[in-house]
Order: C-alpha cells, then sequence, then structure tokens
C-alpha cells in the first residue's frame, strides 16, 4: 500500500498540459490546481475559444496558456506532465506518443487519490451511480457532518475540493469508468468502494463489455483488508469483484438473500445479516421512488452506510428526506393533463427500459449518439407495448429506427430536429393524460452540449409551455 505523499513542491515550475478543457468544469478545475501549485500551465483543445467560454470564464485571471482549435505536436513535446480529461480516449496518437517517452499522464481522480488526505468512500458502476452517491452522502452526514461530496455528481469538481480537506473528513466520490483508468498508477483505492451495477456501455469507447468491466475493477484491485466492497448480488460483473478485492465483501440484493454480510429485503423491510446476528434498518415505506433500479440504488446507498458504521436511525431519517435527483425520471410539469418527466440521465438503452417499467403507459422522447450498444431489447419493449415515440436526431436514432421496422412497430411517432420540435410532436402526439417522457437511451453530443444541455433544455421548454392550458 502506498503512502500519500506530500504535494507542496510536487508540481512546482513543472510544464503541465491539460488535454481537453470540455464545458463539464473537471478540467478547468485541474488547471487551477496545478496553477495554484505553481506549475506552468497550458491548454489544448479541438475546440474553438468560442465553443468553450464557458470553461475559460472560469479561468479568468489564471497565468494559463491556450492552444485551441487543434492539438499541437510541439505542446505535447513540451509537456513533463499532461492531464487528460475523460472525454479524451488514451488512444490518441500523441498521448501515445507521449506514454512511450516516459511523460507522466494523469488525470482528476488519480492526482486527488493521491493527495487525498480524507477516508474515501467511491461509487462506481453502469446505472444508479449518481442516485446511489447523493442518498448515501445524506447517510453519512447526518452521522458525520464532515462529510463531503464530489466526481461525476457535479458539484464540486475533486480538485477544488481536495485542498479543503483534512483526514477528519469523509469523501464521497460518484467515479466513471475513464475517472478510474488511471488508479493502478496511484496504487490507492477507496475505504468502501460501490459498485451498483454493470451493464453494457461506451462500447465507442471500450469496443468489449469485459474491457469496461476492468476499468470499473480498478476501484476495487488495491483495496486492503480492512476495506470494504459493496457489491450487487445481482451482477454477474459485479460478483466477480470478490476475487479482486483483498477487502471485505458485502453484498445488496433485493431478490436474494446473499451469503455471508448482506443487505436484502424481506418483504417491505430491509434487513442487514452478518453471521448470525439480523437487524431490520427501515421499511420501503420509508423510499418514495418507484420502480426496481432505484430499490437496488436504496440498497446499495444502505449497504454503503453500514460499511461506514451508520446508524439504523440516520439511515431512516435520510431516505426519508431524499426526494430523487435533477434528470433523473425528474417530474418537471403538470399540463395540459400530462406529467412532464425529465430522463435525460437515461443515456443507455438499459436506462430507458427502466424509465418504461416506471412509465408503462409513457410517451418517449429518444433518441441521440449511438455508443455502439444494443438496441433490441428497447425495440422490443417499445414493439410489444405500442409505445407512442418522438425521436432526436442522431446515429443511435436510426439504429433503433432499423430494429423497429425489422421488429415490426406500427406505434405512432414523429421525427424532430430541435428539443423545442420534439416537445411540440409529443404534445401533438400524447393521449390524454398521458406522460411525456424525455429517456433518451443515447448520448447527447451534436444537438446539445452534454446530457444535462438536453435535459435543461426540456426543462426550460416544458416549463414556457402557455399557462392557459395548463391542467
Amino acid at each position: 500500500m502506498k503512502s500519500r505523499p506530500r504535494r507542496d513542491q510536487e508540481f512546482r515550475e513543472k510544464r503541465v498540459l491539460i488535454v481537453g478543457l470540455g464545458l463539464h468544469g473537471g478540467a478547468a478545475s485541474a488547471a487551477r490546481w496545478f496553477a495554484r501549485q505553481g506549475a506552468q500551465v497550458r491548454v489544448t483543445d479541438l475546440k474553438s475559444a468560442q465553443d468553450l467560454a464557458p470553461s475559460i470564464r472560469r479561468l479568468q485571471g489564471w497565468p494559463i496558456d491556450y492552444h485551441l482549435g487543434q492539438h499541437r505536436p510541439a505542446d505535447f513535446r513540451w509537456a513533463e506532465v499532461i492531464y487528460q480529461n475523460q472525454g479524451v480516449l488514451s488512444t490518441m496518437p500523441l498521448l501515445a506518443a507521449a506514454r512511450r517517452r516516459g511523460v507522466e499522464i494523469v488525470n482528476e481522480a488519480s492526482i486527488f487519490f493521491r493527495f487525498c488526505p480524507a477516508t474515501i468512500v467511491g461509487v462506481t458502476g453502469t446505472r444508479g451511480k449518481s442516485t446511489t452517491t447523493a442518498l448515501l452522502t445524506m447517510m453519512l452526514q447526518r452521522q458525520h457532518r464532515r462529510t463531503v461530496v464530489s466526481g461525476n455528481i457535479r458539484q464540486v469538481p475533486m480538485l477544488d475540493l481536495l485542498d479543503r480537506l483534512s483526514a477528519d473528513h469523509w469523501v464521497v466520490l460518484e467515479l466513471s469508468s475513464f475517472q478510474l483508468e488511471f488508479l493502478p498508477a496511484v496504487g490507492l483505492n477507496p475505504h468502501v468502494a460501490i459498485m451498483t451495477n454493470l451493464q453494457v456501455d461506451h462500447l465507442n469507447r471500450y469496443r468489449t463489455l469485459s474491457a469496461y468491466a476492468q476499468a470499473k475493477y480498478q476501484l476495487f484491485r488495491f483495496q486492503r483488508p480492512a476495506d470494504v466492497a459493496v457489491l450487487n448480488y445481482n451482477s454477474s460483473w459485479a460478483r466477480r469483484v470478490r476475487d479482486i478485492t483483498a477487502g471485505q465483501v458485502l453484498w445488496f440484493s433485493q431478490l436474494h438473500r446473499p451469503p455471508g454480510w448482506s443487505v436484502s429485503l424481506r418483504g417491505l423491510e430491509v434487513i442487514e445479516r452478518r453471521g448470525r446476528n439480523e437487524e431490520r434498518l427501515l421499511s420501503l415505506n420509508d423510499w418514495s421512488l418507484p420502480g426496481r433500479h432505484q430499490r437496488d440504488n436504496l440498497l446499495a446507498a444502505v449497504a454503503g452506510a453500514r460499511a461506514m458504521a451508520v446508524s439504523a436511525a440516520n439511515i431512516r431519517r435520510a431516505v426519508r428526506q431524499f426526494r430523487g435527483l435533477p434528470h433523473r425520471q425528474e417530474l418537471v410539469r403538470r399540463w395540459g393533463g400530462h406529467q412532464f418527466i425529465n430522463d435525460t440521465a437515461a443515456t443507455t438503452p438499459d436506462g430507458t427500459l427502466a424509465a418504461i417499467e416506471v412509465f408503462p403507459a409513457g410517451l418517449f422522447i429518444v433518441g441521440g449518439v449511438d455508443k455502439a450498444l444494443r438496441f433490441r431489447p428497447l425495440a422490443e419493449a417499445c414493439q410489444r407495448r405500442s409505445l407512442r415515440l418522438v425521436f432526436l436526431p442522431g446515429s443511435a436514432t436510426a439504429k433503433l429506427w432499423r430494429v423497429l421496422l425489422r421488429i415490426g412497430y406500427h406505434g405512432r411517432h414523429a421525427f424532430a430536429d430541435s428539443m423545442a420540435e420534439a416537445v411540440q410532436q409529443a404534445v401533438r402526439l400524447a393521449r390524454p393524460g398521458q406522460p411525456i417522457v424525455l429517456s433518451p437511451g443515447a448520448a447527447s453530443f451534436g444537438l446539445f452540449q452534454h446530457e444535462f444541455d438536453r435535459g435543461q433544455q426540456f426543462v426550460r421548454i416544458v416549463n414556457r409551455l402557455p399557462n392557459a392550458l395548463r391542467a
């Protein structure tokens, strides 16, 4: 187990190249952090200064050079340290060449784990990361006031948070597969590491499900015997982690009673079992979010809280208070007899299938950019239920439409070129009282900056619908 070094002189006067500034804020946070350490910071991105204006505004006043609109080989030769933003592929030739030259390549998570003095709880998985992270944070905060949250949950970027942490803090991190790719170089893992599930995703980056799983498994490879791996017993890919981690295993399941230490359901009760000991933690009557996937998120968060010794009373208080997150089956408005639901965070077909389970009579706005995923199960669900569909443009839309035609889909549908047109078409096509659900099942690139921009546009347009027709 490596110890965490001091960072006082680590990057002073080092030439640091930020590859991919992006718009989510993580790379801008990294640029500020390296500048605070006394590094010479340069940013390169294929996008123009106009496209990146929100991120550049975040860095106003900092001594940072920008080389935008292209990646110049000279910048990569100049760099002593390269920060790789998570949207940048490791196969980029200039990165590969720098790696061969022995240039140190880091990312947000590897820097954070390397220098963080706090106790870390990490959450990963394909679906449910954000909800599990947010609910778990509420539980931990009731037990330990110096609990903070960061990572993909889009609150405080990790490196903005890092300098404010002490050994007395608990920090909960939502971690993507991209962020986890760099942890082997650090050799450190969270005290509690949670895998919500593992489903097919990001095959445009990893090519195989096994390669994607290996990236997720980095969260567990360097755990120690005193650490805890919280795993979904119903996921065969998650079960494989028990052969990877050196930590204790705490299972969660709503379908089974797993062996050993576990959190599971008995009727409407959430039960923790450890050896011969059994404790009732809460009732599902305390939980307000519908759907099997949300019960999985609940059990994952409860198990993570128990791994951190949070009391049953504090768990119950947090569960009763929790109302879900924006962009995840979020009720935006009731209008014209319809519920408008923002589920833009459903960026895979499995995510949309989960929304169909909750809103089986809904009209769905779907489509976007393909991540090399399979759309047949989603198409079959749409055909079986004769769902009414409005399609956003993109490669995933074309792929889904081909499958729908192949299996004989005859539901009412429309194609739209913008979110405004999609909402307009949805209102036109929807039956009286039918929920209208934005649950794309695809990535958002091209038409939108990212999936949250997609959801925010949906929310703005729905809220502008004329009040005269409001139900």
